[in-house]
């Protein structure tokens, strides 16, 4: 009676101990599903700015981002292109004529087109004649609509008819003005600023300060394709560089690592308890071969060799072990079908588990049994001996 309750609390602490640590490594790949992860393939797009403290404000030298700068972020390992934004040096403003009354100074900002999230070709996105195409973020879209437009009593816009409605763009470079016709072709979701075609831009900014030919460049922000926007490394080298960016795509990255943390300390009390079972294993064989020592001592002189004998046991073992570990890995697979047809999920986990764990009903009584039977053997041997 008391062997089946020794082997009963033996297999349950050996079942609590392959559910923590296999649990915790599908809940590694769940982690990695739902907040992004780290691939070649994956494509992530980041603002980068200069967080800005006493000792920059003011000094664009100090809170752009100079040569020096770019070359360093393309160095990171995280970081896959890294596309600077130019910034107009002139003065620029926009109204609406008599269809939207308004007038509003402006700002523009330029990058390279591949960076955009905007389905167009250099020859559709280029200034022809006094026409200015012009992207602009999704976001400054909804604000006019659901913000604007509605507290002043202004006629809101759906996205189709933005794009044929046309404002006047009002220039002022080298004390001229000039007065364009500004037209939206798209909306942004990735890059929250009014674009307008960057060779276009740093003409007239060239046209504007002739001097900036000749000087070190300076980008205000840049735009940095990441492979994984909630990496740690990521996060960690930007606040050593004192690098801001949107906090709502970082918060991920927050929300990973202490899920990871957690999941790490799971994973280390399954492994303790996991060898606590193993050092249980192996003195409760011994126990058996001390118990049945003139049964043994037997056998041995009879010619039955203590190699076989002690592989006996150490195979029987590890088939109760395999059992154990397919009881455990069905228990997680239950669990991981259920949770992947919650609404946590949200359709991104898979409803099977990660095939890899299953070796380990193949990897881990293989690797048991050749520790068990070479402790046990060794022991024998030298039990023996004395």
């Amino acid at each position: 009676m008391k062997k089946i309750f020794n082997s009963v609390i033996l297999y349950a602490g050996l079942f609590i101990a392959f559910i923590l640590v296999l649990s915790c490594l599908q809940l590694y790949e769940n982690a990695n599903r739902l907040f992004g992860n780290k691939s070649s393939d994956s494509n992530y797009w980041l603002t980068f700015s200069k967080k800005i403290t006493p000792d920059n404000i003011g000094r664009r030298e100090l809170l752009g981002f100079n040569e020096k700068d770019i070359a360093g972020l393309k160095q990171w390992q995280e970081v896959k292109s890294v596309h600077p934004f130019s910034a107009n040096e002139f003065k620029a403003s926009a109204n609406g004529g008599d269809f939207i009354p308004f007038y509003t100074d402006l700002y523009f900002e330029g990058v390279d087109l591949k960076a955009i999230d905007v389905p167009l070709t250099e020859e559709g996105f280029q200034v022809k004649g006094d026409e200015i195409p012009i992207i602009i973020s999704r976001e400054y879209l909804n604000l006019y609509n659901y913000g604007f437009a509605l507290n002043q009593g202004l006629p809101q816009i759906s996205e189709d008819f933005a794009k044929k409605i046309e404002v006047n763009i009002n220039i002022v470079v080298n004390k001229q003005n000039k007065t364009y016709r500004g037209k939206m072709v798209g909306l942004s979701d990735r890059i929250h600023s009014l674009l307008i075609p960057k060779k276009f831009l740093d003409s007239l900014n060239l046209a504007e300060k002739p001097q900036l030919a000749h000087q070190p460049k300076i980008f205000n922000r840049v735009l940095v394709q990441v492979k994984d926007s909630g990496d740690e490394s990521l996060v960690s080298k930007m606040k050593e560089h004192n690098y801001e960016s949107n906090q709502e795509s970082l918060r991920s990255a927050k929300i990973k690592s202490k899920l990871f943390l957690v999941l790490n300390l799971i994973s280390l009390l399954g492994i303790f308890i996991f060898a606590l079972c193993l050092y249980i294993i192996v003195s409760f064989i011994k126990i058996q071969f001390l118990e049945k020592q003139e049964e043994v001592s037997i056998k041995n002189s009879l010619g039955y060799s203590p190699k076989k004998m002690v592989s006996d046991i150490s195979r029987q073992f590890c088939i109760s072990l395999m059992i154990v570990l397919a009881i455990s890995l069905a228990v997680i697979a239950g669990g991981q079908y259920f949770l992947a047809q919650s609404s946590i999920s949200n359709g991104l986990l898979s409803m099977y588990i990660n095939p890899l764990l299953w070796t380990v009903i193949i990897i881990i009584p293989v690797l048991v049994y050749f520790f068990v039977k070479e402790l046990i053997y060794r022991w024998l041997i030298r039990s023996w001996k004395v």
